[in-house]
């Protein structure tokens, strides 16, 4: 009779492990797809704003060369 209802826990336990193994599924694919979307939206704004003050920094030191040698 024990083992009757060592085998019936063992059997819920494993539901419950399967209900938590989807679970886990489906937030992984959470992380996967949606807030990757948003990491990449973020770094490429940041790489805008690299792109755009070494643009700055190129141009003042250009104009710094021109006044050297134009005087």
């Amino acid at each position: 009779m024990e083992e009757a209802n060592v085998d019936i826990k063992n059997k819920l336990d494993i539901v419950e492990l399967r209900g938590e193994i989807k679970l886990l599924r489906q937030e992984v694919d959470t992380v996967k797809n949606n807030h990757i979307w948003h990491l990449q939206k973020s770094i490429d704004g940041i790489n805008k704003v690299l792109w755009t003050v070494g643009f700055m920094v190129l141009a003042q030191f250009l104009w710094v060369i021109k006044t050297v040698i134009m005087g």
